[in-house]
């Protein structure tokens, strides 16, 4: 997909909150060489949009779908386009499954960007540069220290793939109280508020 240089740069906007994704949109049609051609919820509606953008710009927070699998897809679908992912600033999980080839197609912003930053990072990525936030780049050099132990890992891995409390005692040989009580501390050492945010949190620290 080739674009005129003469031609506004055709944007996609993909956040399921419509009060964030409005924003985002509103702020890029305000700028003369953009043109906003999408807003939509799901990434999944790019790929049948009618008109193809030249960079979707993805945030996927809120929506649990992994970015870089979202943003090849959306690649294979539209040849040409190029992704600029928004990412909170601990997201080292999804920098680190960044390809060789990928360096100039997606691009990585923190959603503590600025919005001179977020236009500048865009038409830099358009342009065909890579576009890596620094401080993500940090955030992937400097891991938090784990404070797992190996059982805990392993509990909470097997929990991650959706095994229930009673086949991940089978599976370890504990009971299921031993696994609810070691489920509870990996709970607490991680800060989450539930199992699920756990195991997100490990994820993103590359604790799983």
């Amino acid at each position: 997909m080739q674009r005129a240089e003469s031609s506004p740069i055709r944007v996609a906007v993909v956040q399921d909150a419509p009060l964030y994704r409005g924003a985002l949109a509103a702020a890029f049609r305000s700028e003369g060489d953009l043109e906003v051609i999408a807003e939509v919820p799901v990434w999944q509606e790019v790929v049948a949009l009618p008109v193809a953008p030249d960079l979707t710009v993805l945030d996927l927070d809120g929506a649990g779908d992994d970015p870089l699998v979202a943003a090849s897809a959306i690649r294979r679908a539209v040849p040409g386009t190029r992704v600029l992912i928004l990412l909170a600033a601990d997201r080292h999980d999804v920098l680190a499954g960044l390809g060789p080839d990928d360096m100039d197609k997606v691009g990585f912003v923190t959603k503590r960007a600025s919005l001179d930053h977020l236009l500048s990072a865009l038409r830099s990525l358009v342009n065909g540069n890579a576009v890596i936030d620094p401080e993500l780049v940090a955030s992937l050099l400097v891991q938090p220290e784990n404070p797992l132990t190996g059982r805990e890992r392993e509990v909470l891995a097997l929990t991650a793939q959706g095994m229930p409390t009673d086949e991940v005692a089978r599976k370890l040989n504990l009971s299921a109280g031993t696994v609810r009580n070691c489920l509870s501390r990996i709970t607490a050492k991680t800060g989450a508020d539930s199992r699920v945010d756990a195991i997100n949190r490990a994820r993103r620290a590359g604790w799983l």
